[in-house]
């Protein structure tokens, strides 16, 4: 196993240059960390975005979606004001714009409380679907389909994030368990669409979706077991 000289990533066998720095590589004596020297490694200066705190990151995100969603949804608002001198259409784009500003607002500022981050976000969504029942003339699909959707997707999502925040090393464990999240949001999805459909719980595609996404998480597990100590930037060299 060889580790660059300059900047100490694990290198692949029989490469000429890092992927990272692009420092040449030299197989005379390059067997491992003990081979780097502080005197050689690459410094790097910080950008001024690199400086900033991760709180002050998030509230330039929140700016930043904040322009895009108001700018499309005056755009949108002028489309349709010009072509049909009525908001029609464009009710549903400033509903779902109003819901994803409030969502980043909620990211932005919350982003330490996480289950209050969860309910609050939940309940925007549940808000937005509400709405759009009543623009679509309360026929009543869109809460039966959707609310259940929500409810699953925002647990499943949930239990993802808790399981990811307590592992200690997030190698290719962390994307098992992601795939498992998939398969269970599908199993939901299906289940839920057959109670709708024919008022009994069955489920068809999403069960072969579930058994292959095992097989696979199941191989990524054992790979990560293997791999011990390699977290996911050091195996994707980042």
């Amino acid at each position: 196993m060889i580790y660059c000289k300059n900047c100490g990533v694990e290198l692949e066998d029989n490469i000429n240059f890092c992927p990272l720095c692009g420092y040449p590589v030299s197989y005379k004596s390059n067997s491992g960390l003990e081979n780097l020297k502080p005197d050689r490694i690459k410094k790097t200066t910080l950008t001024d975005f690199q400086k900033l705190t991760y709180s002050q990151k998030l509230k330039i995100f929140w700016k930043i979606a904040c322009m895009i969603i108001f700018s499309g949804i005056l755009v949108t608002i002028t489309i349709n004001l010009v072509g049909s001198h009525a908001i029609t259409w464009a009710k549903y784009v400033i509903a779902v714009g109003l819901m994803l500003f409030i969502n980043a607002t909620i990211i932005s500022f919350l982003y330490r409380k996480l289950y209050l981050l969860f309910f609050l976000s939940f309940l925007t969504s549940a808000a937005l679907i509400f709405l759009i029942d009543i623009y679509t003339g309360n026929t009543g699909l869109v809460k039966k389909l959707g609310l259940p959707l929500l409810l699953a997707a925002y647990i499943i999502v949930l239990s993802f994030v808790l399981v990811g925040k307590n592992i200690k090393r997030q190698g290719l464990n962390l994307i098992a368990y992601s795939l498992i999240a998939c398969g269970l949001l599908c199993i939901c999805v299906d289940g839920i669409i057959s109670i709708y459909a024919t008022k009994s719980f069955n489920v068809s595609w999403s069960l072969i979706v579930m058994v292959s996404v095992i097989l696979i998480s199941s191989l990524l597990l054992y790979a990560d077991h293997r791999l011990k100590k390699t977290d996911l930037k050091r195996f994707f060299h980042i």
